[in-house]
């Protein structure tokens, strides 16, 4: 990670980095905020809710922006150069095709606060399952937060109408 007060070219170290690359790295999150990259494919079916804003600005490829307001399914598409707010407290899943990178800037929680993840239905909308985790580190938070569902078949089928959410 960074230091504060250090500037550094994020396009250059992106490209410097690009063949030695996870689905995220962290640039800082010493400071009131937490900012990483991010870049796709991933696979992603569930829904995170933040207790604060997030800021994404697509640096390349294009993010598919799911996210529910008013209960109904919304989408963004972000093209290279776009930027987004998400408020608070609005669930949204981020979808990235091989070739997206996203740089991603949100608020460093607080002891009290945890992130929430959901897993609606793609049939019918029901909520398959729930669960809140620490947001320490942005990469583990969403493995740990899939880890109950991926181990229990169950939890991913719909009560409702019976559809099975592939993971």
């Amino acid at each position: 990670m960074f230091p504060h007060l250090q500037t550094f070219n994020l396009q250059k170290w992106i490209d410097d980095n690009r063949g030695d690359w996870g689905q995220r790295r962290v640039i800082w999150q010493d400071s009131d905020f937490i900012a990483f990259v991010t870049r796709g494919p991933n696979r992603r079916k569930d829904y995170h809710i933040n207790p604060g804003d997030e800021i994404f600005y697509q640096l390349e490829g294009e993010l598919n922006l799911h996210y529910l307001k008013d209960d109904k399914h919304e989408l963004a598409v972000l093209k290279a150069g776009d930027i987004f707010l998400m408020p608070k407290n609005t669930p949204h899943s981020p979808r990235r095709a091989d070739g997206s990178w996203t740089y991603v800037v949100e608020k460093t929680r607080s002891k009290e606060e945890t992130d929430r993840f959901i897993w609606p239905c793609e049939k019918c909308g029901t909520n398959l399952y729930a669960t809140d985790v620490r947001f320490d580190d942005p990469g583990d938070a969403v493995n740990k937060a899939t880890a109950a569902l991926k181990a229990d078949p169950k939890l991913a089928t719909c009560k409702k109408c019976g559809a099975v959410l592939e993971l």
